[in-house]
């Protein structure tokens, strides 16, 4: 890893508000509730469900979420995605709600816990997300290590039941290459995101239509366009993880090409996708107002605002995008 020189620690430590030299909290410090710090193997165990939270609750309302929604307002479309006529309805789909979000929830959980758990991402997250449970203490980067062993075969047991067991394995396969062999580090981490949101995206919408139905190709090809809208304008988070990312000496699209022209990329893919979609829909015109307005707000706010504050907004308000998206297909069957 290169040097950095001091006056860069000191203007990253100003602006996260965590030095990059300081050490993980001391004990003294650490919340005394943490898992940490309960010294029996049943406290620790009976810690599990708020580490899960704490784990996966930066990715709950932009990951987790987006993902569910994409295969509720899919099955919601009915016919439009699935092969037979009808498609299931209302209650069929609300009653599929929570399987769908827990899908989400237990593979993000593992992609979380591969992803947090090495060394050099407990040093990156003390600058970009000193929150998470390693750096701030609540757990160890072996209790990571653990749950990940217990947590993976349980997930592929879960997958097999609901079947959705190859999408499933796609996830586990691009997890791997992300992490352990650290492809989320170069050039191949917009597209291996991407390809992860075919597995997410595909279980969701069969775990919300019912797995006796079968997607039909005008389903199998939105899914696909989704997965390019996010690897042309996913790269909108690492806007706000920049300090970060130059410390790992991570190749994130801001810092190949530049923040300026990676800000008016992104507005100028934003803003194209909300046509394309909604054209790909066949939607009355009215119907494509929100989607661009919204994806002409973003683009603007990320040019006109720059701060990590601003940053982290934008890519929120990137992921109500998304969901806007997912309703299309949905408008178009009503």
């Amino acid at each position: 890893m290169r040097p950095v020189d001091k006056s860069s620690q000191d203007v990253e430590s100003q602006w996260t508000g965590v030095s990059p030299s300081s050490p993980l909290l001391p004990k003294s410090q650490q919340p005394q509730h943490s898992p940490v710090l309960n010294s029996t193997p049943l406290s620790w165990i009976k810690g599990i469900p708020f580490l899960i939270w704490q784990f996966t609750e930066n990715d709950f309302p932009t990951f987790i979420l987006p993902n569910s929604a994409f295969g509720i307002f899919g099955a919601l479309a009915g016919p439009r995605l699935f092969s037979d006529e009808t498609g299931p309805t209302v209650s069929e789909v609300l009653w599929r709600v929570p399987i769908v979000v827990i899908y989400n929830w237990y593979m993000t959980f593992i992609f979380d816990l591969a992803n947090q758990r090495g060394a050099d991402s407990v040093e990156e997250d003390r600058i970009n997300k000193p929150w998470r449970p390693i750096p701030s203490g609540y757990a160890t980067m072996e209790h990571a290590r653990l749950l990940l062993l217990s947590s993976i075969p349980l997930a592929m047991a879960m997958n097999w039941y609901l079947g959705v067991f190859s999408e499933g394995m796609w996830i586990l396969v691009l997890v791997w290459m992300y992490n352990d062999l650290r492809g989320g580090d170069h050039m191949l981490r917009d597209p291996l995101i991407a390809a992860g949101s075919l597995g997410f995206n595909g279980g969701s919408l069969r775990l919300a239509g019912g797995v006796g139905r079968t997607v039909n190709d005008e389903g199998h090809l939105w899914t696909v366009m989704i997965a390019a809208v996010i690897l042309t304008t996913g790269y909108i988070q690492d806007l706000k993880d920049q300090v970060g990312d130059r410390l790992r000496e991570r190749k994130s699209v801001p810092i190949l090409i530049g923040d300026g022209l990676c800000r008016a990329v992104i507005g100028a893919f934003i803003l194209s996708w909300s046509f394309a979609c909604a054209y790909f829909w066949r939607l009355k015109l009215w119907a494509f107002v929100v989607p661009v307005l919204l994806g002409a707000g973003i683009g603007m706010n990320g040019l006109l605002r720059r701060n990590r504050e601003a940053d982290y907004a934008t890519w929120r308000t990137w992921c109500f995008w998304l969901i806007v998206l997912f309703m299309l297909p949905t408008l178009s069957r009503f």
